[in-house]
């Protein structure tokens, strides 16, 4: 979003990518009132909504330990049971859940890595080709992130990491894509 909170489209490094990335606001103020608004009320509002935060934050990283461990028991059980179509769709929730909250909880990394795996699972045309090495890839980039407790968005090492797994799985689905089409 531009600064008027302007949706704009995000540049595609592969010309690939389905979907767009949205960022959103941090601070509430922007959201709930005009600038010269005057009104104490929605001011108090936003202070008591910003403190609860606050107060809640202080859990952000169990829960984000525990998020990645549910991730883990399900790719676990995935790779046991050979990626069969039950396990797989658990695999699935696990980092699609694990996707929606990791940026709240201060990883957006670990979203991005998710969302990633998310489309790796979700567009493969056929399952039984789902690469399991870059599945594990997947999930233990995101339990790094979790253990080294690499936040926020100015980790150099968290943000190659993403970037490079979802190159990596672009190209895949674009050459099993390819490969559908000559078959």
């Amino acid at each position: 979003m531009d600064q008027e909170g302007t949706l704009q489209p995000q540049p595609t490094d592969t010309g690939t990518q389905q979907h767009e990335v949205i960022k959103t606001a941090t601070d509430l103020r922007d959201r709930c009132t005009r600038p010269g608004d005057a009104n104490d009320a929605a001011q108090q509002a936003i202070a008591n909504a910003e403190q609860a935060l606050d107060q809640l934050s202080v859990n952000f990283d169990e829960w984000m330990a525990t998020e990645s461990g549910h991730l883990t028991v399900a790719y676990n059980a995935a790779q046991a049971a050979a990626f069969s179509p039950d396990t797989l769709n658990e695999l699935f929730q696990a980092a699609h859940n694990l996707k929606g909250q990791a940026t709240t909880l201060g990883y957006p990394f670990a979203d991005e890595i998710c969302a990633s795996l998310c489309r790796l699972i979700d567009t493969l045309p056929d399952k039984s080709r789902l690469p399991g090495i870059l599945v594990d890839q997947h999930v233990n980039a995101v339990r790094a992130l979790v253990r080294e407790n690499a936040k926020g968005t100015d980790n150099p090492k968290a943000s190659v990491l993403a970037k490079r797994l979802r190159d990596v799985t672009n190209d895949f689905l674009v050459q099993e894509k390819s490969k559908l089409k000559s078959a």
